[in-house]
């Protein structure tokens, strides 16, 4: 079992790794270039912010859907619960319930006549 002191201190390490990439980035990437973005023109932006702005842009619509699915999914659960009763939280095969035919594939049968 982990200790979840040296699970948040992996967060840490993780965290300044990082910001470290993110530092050198931009550090190396200050050259001035000009941004077209449909009718939009920025002259003379560094290239770094244009990277990290994508970046984060990027990150923020992930996060976005992720929380919308997320969102949607509790939602769907809500409305689904009342419907399933407790065999929902059976963990027997559906043809293994009472009432439920067997459904399952068998093997062919020989009904060739003779």
């Amino acid at each position: 079992m982990v200790n979840p002191e040296s699970r948040g201190l992996r967060k840490v390490i993780v965290w300044l790794f990082g910001a470290v990439i993110i530092a050198i980035l931009a550090l190396q990437n200050q050259h001035p270039v000009s941004l077209h973005v449909f009718f939009w023109q920025l002259p003379h932006i560094s290239l770094a912010l244009v990277v990290l702005l994508s970046l984060l842009l990027g990150a923020s619509i992930g996060a976005g859907g992720m929380l919308w699915d997320r969102y949607k999914s509790k939602n769907r659960s809500k409305h689904l619960a009342p419907m399933l009763g407790d065999e929902s939280s059976s963990v027997l095969p559906p043809s293994s319930i009472e009432g439920m035919p067997d459904d399952s594939p068998t093997a062919p049968t020989d009904s060739t006549p003779q």
